[in-house]
């Protein structure tokens, strides 16, 4: 296991292009571990897949998001309802 201390010590004292150099390798190393146990590939298609839907999110007004809550809100309760009045 790595000291801490002694990796932050040796951080501080590399120079501007070594730091830079380090970022860019962590930035690398990341993109290469399969958080949550999901690939980078089926991660990268995941946003592919998003991709449309969060441009049409960020086209949305305050009121477009608030009306999408609203309805969302409205149909939960709608299934609550139905759910209570089953049992």
């Amino acid at each position: 296991m790595t000291n801490m201390e002694t990796l932050f010590r040796t951080i501080d004292e590399l120079s501007p292009k070594e730091l830079n150099d380090l970022f860019t390798y962590v930035q690398q190393r990341l993109k290469k571990v399969a958080w949550w146990g999901i690939s980078p590939q089926k991660l990268a298609r995941i946003d592919a897949l998003m991709g449309p839907i969060q441009e049409e999110a960020a086209q949305m007004t305050d009121d477009d998001i608030n009306a999408v809550i609203d309805e969302a809100i409205a149909e939960a309760r709608r299934e609550h309802k139905q759910s209570q009045s089953r049992d």
